[in-house]
């Protein structure tokens, strides 16, 4: 009876990790970018009675479950209109280059609701995420930069000059800038970055990701070209969970939790009917 007791207890952990994934889906179904994950379970183990051969089929017991494992999909989700200058939505494959202005350290993003921030040395203003954030891309121009070939080490941040009154960013991510009322002119382009794997991209919260040798970053091509997405100002790219798919899950997960108990407390009470044996 202890190994259905093992398998019981293994099918309640990995139903409630499946539970987790799902909680924080559903807690995120606002958030700005976020990419909602799938969960996949596997047979822990597998205790081999007796080997197959030719004309029979052997006997083996499975020992219970365990995570395979939790894969986010980075399908696109639904665009929102905002109205404001700062706000970014990517229609199709790529995320945002955004470095960290002390550490220098380089991360990826699909969520684009930055704002302006002003430094105030230089009275350049950067394009920010929430934490501090600035957005990359290649300045230049007029003409605007061309990305192709380009690698991350040729990135920099986004700079809007002093006395900037207008601004705006095509679907190309061409950055065109008027200062001081004068004609708007290509200053810079903005970057989106593409992998072989966005699978192998690791998430450290706050909508950011980490490149690994597992995501395989690609060079850079301008956006709208060779199957890179196309930047929407103005737009906000929502979650992509499905509320009711999630629903769905969670049931069928609370009934597989539930399923597993019951096989706990059967295997509890044939064992107490093996102790009653006696009298």
């Amino acid at each position: 009876m202890l190994p259905s007791m093992y398998s019981g207890v293994s099918g309640l952990l990995t139903h409630q990790q499946r539970m987790n994934v799902i909680g924080n889906d559903i807690a995120n179904v606002n958030t700005v970018g976020y990419k909602q994950s799938d969960v996949t379970f596997k047979e822990a183990f597998v205790n081999t009675l007796r080997s197959p051969t030719p004309g029979t089929p052997g006997q083996q017991v499975g020992l219970g479950s365990q995570v395979g494992h939790i894969a986010r999909d980075f399908s696109g989700g639904p665009l929102m209109q905002t109205g404001l200058a700062s706000n970014f939505a990517i229609s199709g494959d790529g995320f945002y280059v955004v470095s960290d202005p002390i550490g220098n350290q380089q991360f990826f993003s699909r969520a684009g609701d930055f704002v302006l921030d002003v430094d105030p040395a230089t009275n350049e203003t950067y394009l920010i995420t929430s934490e501090g954030k600035r957005l990359q891309g290649v300045m230049g121009g007029p003409p605007a930069p061309d990305l192709n070939g380009l690698g991350l080490g040729d990135m920099q941040d986004i700079v809007l000059p002093p006395d900037t009154t207008d601004y705006s960013v095509g679907f190309d991510g061409i950055l065109y800038v008027s200062v001081a009322g004068a004609p708007a002119e290509a200053m810079g382009r903005v970057a989106l970055a593409s992998f072989d794997n966005p699978g192998g991209l690791q998430a450290i919260g706050s909508n950011l990701y980490e490149e690994t040798a597992a995501a395989s970053l690609r060079a850079f091509t301008n956006p709208g070209e060779n199957g890179l997405g196309q930047v929407f100002q103005g737009y906000l790219e929502n979650s992509n969970v499905d509320l009711a798919r999630e629903f769905t899950d969670m049931i069928i997960t609370q009934r597989g939790f539930q399923a597993n108990s019951r096989t706990i407390s059967t295997s509890d009470d044939m064992l107490q009917e093996l102790l009653t044996l006696k009298r």
